[in-house]
């Protein structure tokens, strides 16, 4: 297990972010601190009421309907909000991922989002099929606002095939796979060459 760094209280304002938030395709380096904010912020635990564990992302239900994922440097960890750490699962190549190959080329890192059918479907039968798409949404609105608060470049990414994200994150038969998102530092300009 690989403990995250506590998130840092980024300096924009929601309406700044709101108004800042783009999809950008180049990525620069990803620090463990932004890491740690990102997922924190985004995805992390917003506090407790017994016996559920609440999410900074609204689910239905408050139900764990969704797994999320990492993908750093060839390397595969599922999220833990408890304790705030990343589990190593395994290593990924992301080429064959992405319906672009672009994304897989200059990814930095990945977050993906699968959805666990198993407790939505037991609470709202077949209406969760409709309920974790958009508890997804809300994971993707928050990991955008959050990327674009502290600086970070970011994509969500709706391309992409399904067996080969669920074979990336080991994903059971009830695992469905909804989302991608890439994220990313700024890039650091390449210098001109010299005269």
């Amino acid at each position: 297990m690989i403990p995250l760094p506590p998130p840092a209280e980024p300096a924009t304002t929601l309406v700044a972010a709101l108004r800042s938030r783009r999809s950008r395709y180049s990525y620069g380096p990803l620090s463990r601190q932004d890491l740690g904010t990102l997922l924190g912020l985004a995805v992390g635990v917003q506090r407790h009421v017994p016996p559920h564990v609440l999410g900074m992302n609204p689910t239905a239900g408050g139900l764990p309907s969704l797994a999320v994922h990492v993908v750093v440097d060839g390397e595969v960890f599922e999220y833990l909000r408890e304790p705030h750490a990343l589990c190593r699962t395994g290593t990924a190549d992301l080429a064959g991922v992405f319906a672009q190959d672009g994304f897989a080329e200059r990814a930095r890192a990945a977050v993906v989002l699968t959805g666990r059918m198993g407790p939505g479907l037991a609470k709202y039968g077949p209406r969760h099929y409709r309920t974790v798409h958009l508890d997804a949404g809300v994971a993707v609105q928050n990991l955008y606002l959050v990327a674009t608060a502290v600086g970070l470049r970011c994509c969500a990414v709706a391309g992409f095939a399904d067996d080969a994200v669920k074979a990336l994150v080991r994903g059971g038969e009830e695992d469905v796979p909804l989302a991608l998102f890439v994220v990313g530092g700024t890039p650091r300009p390449v210098p001109a060459p010299e005269k």
